[in-house]
This record gives C-alpha cells, structure tokens and sequence, in this order.
C-alpha cells in the first residue's frame, strides 16, 4: 500500500488481480474467526452489544459490510464445499456472499441440499446470477421463509430526501423486490441504452429517466 504506483498500466492490473485474490482469502479466514467469535458470544464479553457492533466499532466496518461478514461467519460451516472453495481460491467474495445469503435461515438438511446445485452454478455464472437462483431455490425449498423475507424486506423501503444546493433534492432510498425491479425496468428501458451520438453518463441518463417520469405523472 505504501509502495509507489507502478507506472505500467498493466503491471497495475495484474497487481490488482493479485490483490483481489489475496482479499479474498484474508476475507475467507476472517469469516472463519468471526463466526467463532458470533457462535461464542465473545463480543457481548468485551462491553459490545452485538457481533455486529463490534465489527462496526472494532473494524471500522459499514452496516452492510458488517452484516455480510457476519453471514458469511454464520453460514460457512454449513456449507464445506463452499468454505473450501472461498478458502483456496475457487470461489470469490462476491459469489459466496450470494450463495450464503441465499441459504441463511434454511434448516441445515435444506442447505446441505441447496449447496452442491448453487456451487454448480458458481462455476458457470457470476454473483448475480447466483444470488437470484439462490432466491428462486429458497423459495421452494422454504416457502414460509421465502413470505417472510418479502414482509422484511417490505419493511426496509425508505426514501430519504433534502434539500440540495440551488434548490435541488438529493437523498438515499430503498426500495422493496416488487418496487425495484420496476426501477430497473424504466432505468433498463430508457436510460441504460445509450443512442449514438449520446454523451450524457449513465448516472445521468438515469435522473433523467426519473424526471422525464416525473414530468408524465405529476
């Protein structure tokens, strides 16, 4: 981290790809750690409210960086051919971020039955396609988890606003599965195709889609 930026571009590519290989691994035996930390109750021991806090306080980790560390802590020794793919270099973060999502909150018979069908598809498709064949399998596997994961997610929606500089809004959102995905259908439809001769960036063309929504509807 310290050493000079190379001046080759390639030689900062393949630096980066070893980089994203040893982060990774480092990744892999944290998670190792903090689910023996997690199942322990250790945090609780050292004055911090949760596993969770700790990772916040003590790591200087986000929310979100926080909770997929600590699912992938939960869900890896349910899954050992997945933990020993993370751990050798077969399976990447993004991946096995997926795959344990997919199986947190399903009995252990339900994951070790989910496992060998998601790591399959790992090694033909990427994370995204993974987390939405983990999402289709939880669904049959846990019908009544499946129901319970829209009524929370459900009640995550938010929208945040303010007033910006010169009279603008800006603000965070989240939007439910149903929600979102008709986001991503307008965003798909009217802003992710750029038109020749087009240079407005993607960000762009995606306020502009919203406005233009806007202006019909308001």
């Amino acid at each position: 981290a310290l050493t000079p930026l190379p001046d080759d571009v390639d030689v900062c590519l393949a630096e980066a790809e070893e980089l994203l290989f040893a982060r990774d691994r480092i990744t892999s035996a944290l998670a190792d750690r903090v689910g023996r930390v997690h199942r322990a109750g250790q945090a609780r021991q050292h004055g911090h409210a949760s596993t969770r806090c700790w990772l916040r306080t003590s790591g200087g980790m986000t929310v979100g960086g926080a909770g997929r560390l600590l699912t992938l802590g939960a869900e890896l020794p349910r899954l050992p051919v997945v933990r020993e793919k993370f751990a050798t270099g077969e399976l990447a973060a993004g991946v096995v971020e997926a795959i344990c999502a997919a199986v947190a909150g399903l009995t252990d018979e339900q994951a070790t039955l989910a496992e060998p069908i998601l790591v399959d598809l790992a090694g033909k498709a990427g994370a995204a396609e993974v987390a939405k064949a983990g999402r289709h399998l939880r669904a049959v596997l846990d019908p009544d988890g499946e129901e319970r994961d829209e009524r929370a997610d459900y009640g995550r929606r938010f929208l945040r606003v303010r007033p910006g500089k010169g009279g603008g809004v800006e603000g965070e959102f989240y939007l439910p599965r149903e929600a979102g995905a008709r986001l991503m259908a307008l965003l798909q439809a009217y802003a992710k195709l750029r038109a020749q001769g087009d240079d407005r960036p993607l960000t762009v063309r995606q306020a502009d889609a919203l406005i233009a929504l806007l202006e019909q509807k308001i």
